[in-house]
């Protein structure tokens, strides 16, 4: 679940139009479902390709020494029943002996369903490596860095491992961004004010305002207005970055109860939410909600569009980014028991997430629609927390029970801190040979200071919008698909070219390139389609946003389409 982005909903329901949003929210949850299916089997197929990528021709070259002796002393059916020639084969090659008498063992105990030391001997996972004698994948072999490694070298892995670790990061930006945020928000609501440490300004009269600042401004930008610079240092922003930096250094299966109460926390809270809304939008049509107009409701731009809104190709962007948890899914896959419940249990996911994203889209739509238009006083945001501190209509100040679900939505989002940080470090201390301690401080305590230097900054929004589109959107839909047709390709060429019939009867290279394909080979058609229209269909709505051309965003999509419909195809040659 991802805290910041639902907060964004509002304003992007009214930006998409409410049809148009529910449309994009369910092509999204279909999209995110099919990428995490893909990925858990590219996850899980990899435990078969190791036992037959180690095994196969080790176990071919056994039985071709036996053949060859056993050949060399001409031994046949006569001479094993009179015995003359079987001593000799005994005492010259006890070996060849004893490995025909295990066949034979173990033809007899497997027809009698019985388990012996020989038959677990010639198992093949038996003489496996410890680190590959598993029956679970190998987070360190299977995760998107493990992927772009078996499946493009180490050089493309140590990129793949950097795009992974801003990926996280964005994501943990985002989080740390909101958790400061609505803690400053609830000591304005409770104690009518919040401080702030920042570099003095000047005033409109010329003076000094001093090392603290103070707002009593309730809403998720409480410093906007104050005077305030860009960088501060709030109390919000040291009890949030106290918490995260604390847990970032507990092990996160140590506290696995702690994040399953903090997401029960954030469901309940996000119902309360649509609750609220929804009685908020009764009362705006009725008159109440300490309307500046209440004549003005339903007239003019205040009509909230319900096919589509004035800026749709905004809206890609901040949906992609509350669907950007993909890159956190390989760990979730690796401690499944089966891959049908890990597919199940990240497809289930994606539901439950899509129907809150709707639910708080929809209700909250049409309050936000009435904030743009100046038509309830004090509303000068459109994020969901500021929404619901206005619900407090005159009285200014919101309900006892909407204030215990703004702070436990707050501090239920601190929990999913440690996990993109700890995914981050990881990546840096694995994957790119960064020391531990060194990447700690990249991880952990370098996006806090980011997020005091930019906490009075008015480009939330913007960030998530384009985190969305640039980072997130490729590394989350893109990147998983091309791994997934990649590794298809390379997986089914090892596991032909190490089959051990193959290599022991000698078929030829081109017999076994008709075969391979004729067997599957060729890269899956729907992920190669679902690829191409995904990784244009960003590109456009990048282009779209900068340039603000449809021609030449249709061009671009048309452009990538092609091109990348033409690229997997050529990756792998037999």
């Amino acid at each position: 679940m991802n805290g910041p982005g639902i907060t964004t909903l509002p304003d992007v329901a009214t930006d998409a139009g409410l049809l148009l949003y529910i449309v994009l929210i369910v092509l999204s949850v279909r999209m995110a479902s099919f990428v995490c299916q893909r990925m858990v089997h590219a996850m899980w197929c990899s435990l078969d390709d190791v036992a037959i990528a180690l095994t196969g021709r080790e176990e071919c070259d056994s039985m071709n020494k036996v053949e060859i002796g056993v050949r060399s002393l001409s031994i046949g059916v006569d001479s094993e029943v009179d015995g003359s020639n079987g001593g000799k084969v005994d005492e010259m090659i006890p070996e060849a002996a004893t490995f025909s008498d295990t066949l034979t063992q173990l033809h007899t105990t497997t027809q009698s369903g019985e388990e012996t030391e020989v038959e677990s001997l010639l198992n093949p996972t038996t003489n496996l490596p410890p680190i590959f004698n598993t029956t679970q994948p190998l987070i360190e072999r299977t995760s998107i860095v493990g992927q772009s490694k078996e499946g493009y070298g180490s050089p493309t892995s140590t990129y793949v491992a950097f795009t992974m670790v801003g990926s996280a990061l964005c994501l943990a930006l985002a989080q740390m961004m909101l958790c400061a945020a609505i803690l400053d928000g609830m000591f304005v609501v409770v104690g009518g004010k919040s401080c702030a440490l920042g570099w003095p300004s000047l005033g409109g009269d010329g003076e000094s305002s001093g090392w603290i600042h103070c707002t009593s401004h309730s809403s998720m930008k409480p410093y906007r207005n104050s005077g305030a610079p860009v960088s501060l240092i709030s109390i919000g922003w040291l009890i949030a970055a106290a918490i995260s930096v604390t847990l970032g250094t507990v092990d996160l299966d140590e506290m696995m109860g702690v994040q399953y109460t903090f997401f029960a926390c954030l469901l309940i809270s996000c119902v309360r939410f649509a609750f609220v809304l929804k009685r908020m939008t009764n009362d705006l049509e009725n008159g109440g909600v300490g309307e500046e107009d209440a004549s003005d409701v339903n007239t003019g731009n205040a009509l909230l569009s319900w096919l589509i809104g004035p800026n749709p190709f905004q809206t890609v962007g901040p949906i992609m980014f509350n669907f950007a948890f993909i890159v956190t899914a390989p760990p979730l896959s690796a401690m499944a028991k089966r891959q049908d419940i890990a597919s199940r249990a990240l497809s289930m996911s994606c539901v439950v997430m899509g129907a809150l994203y709707v639910m708080i889209g929809w209700v909250g739509a049409p309050i936000s629609n009435a904030v743009r238009n100046g038509l309830i006083a004090g509303g000068d945001d459109t994020n969901l927390m500021s929404l619901i501190l206005l619900s407090g209509g005159s009285a200014g100040v919101p309900s006892a029970l909407d204030l215990l679900c703004i702070g436990t939505f707050g501090i239920s989002t601190i929990a999913s801190v440690p996990v993109y940080c700890l995914l981050a470090q990881e990546t840096l201390v694995n994957d790119a040979g960064v020391a531990k301690l060194p990447a700690f401080l990249l991880s952990n305590v370098l996006p806090w200071i980011l997020v005091a230097l930019t906490y009075n900054a008015s480009f939330f929004e913007a960030f998530v919008n384009w985190s969305g589109l640039l980072i997130l959107g490729y590394a989350n839909f893109s990147l998983p698909l091309l791994l997934d047709m990649r590794l298809k390709n390379v997986r089914t060429y090892r596991s032909m070219h190490h089959k051990s019939t193959e290599v022991c009867n000698g078929e030829s290279p081109s017999k076994r390139r008709t075969n391979n394909r004729a067997s599957g080979y060729d890269t899956n058609r729907v992920t190669s389609m679902v690829f191409s229209l995904v990784t244009a269909s960003i590109s456009a709505v990048i282009v779209m946003s900068i340039a603000d051309s449809l021609i030449l965003a249709g061009v671009v999509f048309v452009f990538v389409m092609l091109a990348t419909i033409m690229w997997p195809s050529a990756s792998m040659v037999l």
